[in-house]
């Protein structure tokens, strides 16, 4: 059998593809052709000797979901380290496409194979192959469905229960019919129903309940999976355009299903997997992190894509989930239909990854990751780290605490922090901090209705004239991504243009999000501004930003070498240089300047410096940054404490 080995031939269209030896290594990185430009929606099984093979979706003509498509299969012999070029499994009919493969090894020994097979906009429906020779050989597809319509069945989705009953959770769209040129099309608001077998898929029928969204909504509930409890109860999930996935649980084997409610997995319109841990009561998630569980870098849109691509466990049946892994962070990469399967000691992960830069193709990944590292327990420093954040939280009464929040927000805390902060709103407007409380509240909302209800508190602060925090204010409609309009946008726009407002930094980072013409070219030349204050709050705009235009790098660069280390901005400066790779060939030195601050400078710039590492921080610093947990000042505590969260995820 020819064997791909990846680590030489796709190099160069991976991002990251790590030794197959390691505990977390990219062993397949299959990139987009020409004549095939999009792999993806598979799933995985082991056949009787030892072989896993992965079945998936392979297009030509086209990457739609409306494009030729035909199911493949790549095999591995050696646990998933490397893997076959792939063979042609199954071709749909003319005037068809076949995608979306679910494998399942029956309770019989038998394998299926659920596909969608596509004969049109108005007829998309799932089918069922039976191979009693371990994929040897396979019967003709049957539909589990009689009535046409189309219904999605996403890809790793059935499973059966211990009663040997079979789970198909399916998304149902209704056809539309334009009635102006006759054009067909689906609803894309989708309603959600199951379908259950006793016999192995030889019948199949209809759930009594079904369910719609019950707010408004664009998506609907899409793309459903279940998963089995170690009660016997079954827990359910679609994705939606919330700011969350929403969950059912079914308490009689699926026969009924309670209503859909939010869950605390925080993504955007994006697919998650949810499986039972080998020998194990937790779940375990693949799903794009909105959470703020992770320390990444969204995109400038609020819940837009998919990134990062995070590994969660729960250990209360899906009520409240934590990070255990970092899989892909490329803000550039967006990540779905993931499959998971599990070997004696690894989990296989499989996944599309596909990107707006031209030079990053689209690329199938398989991910090799090691039970031991997903269900380790914290390292102790992490640990002591929580407990800092909680002891700083819990104490303090100024900005500090929203801080501390925060960075326990980013360690996975964010069900716990969020009960608490709600417990503040009763008083909030006599506190300090109340911009604050809105941005915990914010960042930790499980749907995008409650977002905005907060970021709409923050805005109300900063309309008003006569509040004391309105500079807060503008601060955090900017950390939030909050895009100004109307009667806001008309005052950030006059700060803007006043030398003396004091929020004239803030105001220039919200035109920049709000993408005004000249507002970058401003914040750069406060770059220049004799006031350090001013520089101080351009670099941490830029910063904050994640800014890579190449004319605010030149000038950060510019900057960081020339501001003096006595001065108030230069951690902020040289933080954001090196934090955003300014210029390449002077980070050893910023690294450096970083260090020196951690060392010697005031309880502030330590905190900066931290922000400033916090993606560079390797394992080896860890004890570093431990010492630091015992420092006088709450802001490098904190900091530190941070960082060591973040080494518990990403090292």
């Amino acid at each position: 059998m020819i064997r791909l080995f990846l680590l030489g031939l796709f190099l160069a269209a991976a991002d990251r593809v790590c030794s197959a030896e390691t505990d977390n290594a990219l062993v397949l990185a299959l990139p987009a052709t020409a004549e095939h430009p999009r792999n993806s929606e598979g799933s995985f099984a082991t056949l009787a000797s030892g072989r896993i093979i992965y079945c998936y979706s392979q297009f030509s003509g086209g990457d739609s979901d409306f494009s030729p498509c035909r199911i493949v299969q790549i095999e591995s012999d050696d646990e998933g380290r490397t893997w076959s070029q792939p063979r042609v499994l199954f071709t749909p009919e003319p005037k068809s496409m076949e995608m979306s493969v679910s494998l399942l090894r029956l309770a019989s020994g038998r394998l299926a194979c659920f596909t969608v097979i596509k004969h049109g906009m108005l007829d998309c429906r799932p089918y069922l192959r039976i191979s009693s020779d371990d994929g040897g050989t396979w019967s003709a597809p049957r539909p589990i469905l009689n009535a046409p319509g189309y219904f999605v069945l996403n890809n790793d989705r059935v499973i059966q229960t211990k009663t040997g009953r079979l789970i198909a959770p399916l998304a149902w769209h209704r056809g539309l019919k334009s009635a102006d040129d006759g054009t067909v099309g689906v609803d894309l608001r989708a309603i959600d129903l199951w379908y259950y077998s006793d016999d192995e898929g030889a019948t199949w029928t209809e759930a009594k309940t079904w369910w719609s969204m019950p707010v408004a909504s664009q998506t609907g509930l899409q793309e459903p999976g279940a998963v089995e409890l170690s009660d016997g109860t079954l827990f359910s999930w679609a994705r939606t355009d919330q700011g969350c996935q929403y969950g059912f649980r079914s308490r009689d084997n699926g026969v009924t299903w309670s209503a859909p409610a939010p869950l605390s997995l925080r993504s955007p319109a994006a697919p998650a997997s949810i499986v039972r841990l080998p020998h194990s009561s937790d779940l375990l998630a693949v799903y794009v992190d909105y959470s703020g569980q992770s320390p990444f870098v969204l995109k400038p849109e609020t819940y837009g894509g998919r990134t990062p691509l995070a590994a969660a466990v729960s250990v209360d049946g899906g009520v409240t989930w934590r990070v255990r892994q970092l899989l892909e962070d490329d803000p550039e990469r967006d990540n779905s239909y993931t499959a998971i399967h599990f070997t004696a000691k690894f989990a296989l992960f499989a996944y599309l990854a596909t990107s707006s830069n031209p030079a990053k193709p689209g690329l199938l990944c398989i991910r090799r990751v090691s039970l031991a590292r997903l269900t380790a327990p914290e390292h102790a420093s992490v640990g002591r780290a929580r407990a800092v954040l909680r002891e700083v939280m819990n104490r303090e009464a100024g900005w500090i605490k929203i801080h501390a929040a925060e960075a326990l927000v980013a360690g996975g805390e964010a069900v716990a922090i969020r009960d608490q902060f709600l417990a503040l709103v009763p008083t909030v407007d006599s506190l300090a901090f109340r911009v604050g409380v809105w941005r915990v509240l914010a960042n930790t909302s499980p749907t995008l209705p409650e977002r905005s209800a907060c970021v709409a508190q923050v805005e109300k602060i900063f309309l008003n004239p006569a509040s004391p925090d309105r500079s807060q204010a503008l601060e955090t409609l900017c950390k939030l991504k909050y895009r100004v309009t109307g009667r806001t946008l008309d005052l950030v726009r006059a700060m803007a243009a006043d030398p003396h407002a004091p929020q004239r930094p803030l105001a220039l980072w919200s035109l920049r999000l709000a993408q005004e013409p000249g507002a970058l070219e401003s914040l750069c030349g406060l770059l220049h501004s004799p006031e350090a204050g001013e520089r101080l709050a351009a670099a941490y705009a830029f910063r904050v930003l994640r800014e890579n235009d190449s004319m605010a790098l030149a000038a950060l660069a510019q900057a960081a070498d020339r501001e003096p280390a006595p001065s108030r901005a230069y951690p902020y400066i040289v933080s954001a240089a090196f934090s955003l790779h300014a210029d390449r060939d002077r980070r050893a030195a910023w690294r450096s300047a970083l260090e020196n601050v951690l060392a010697t400078g005031s309880d502030a710039a330590r905190f900066e410096a931290c922000q400033g590492l916090l993606a560079e921080a390797e394992l080896s610093d860890r004890q570093r940054f431990v010492s630091l947990l015992e420092a006088p000042g709450n802001d490098t505590r904190v900091g530190a404490a941070l960082i060591l969260l973040h080494l518990g995820l990403w090292p």
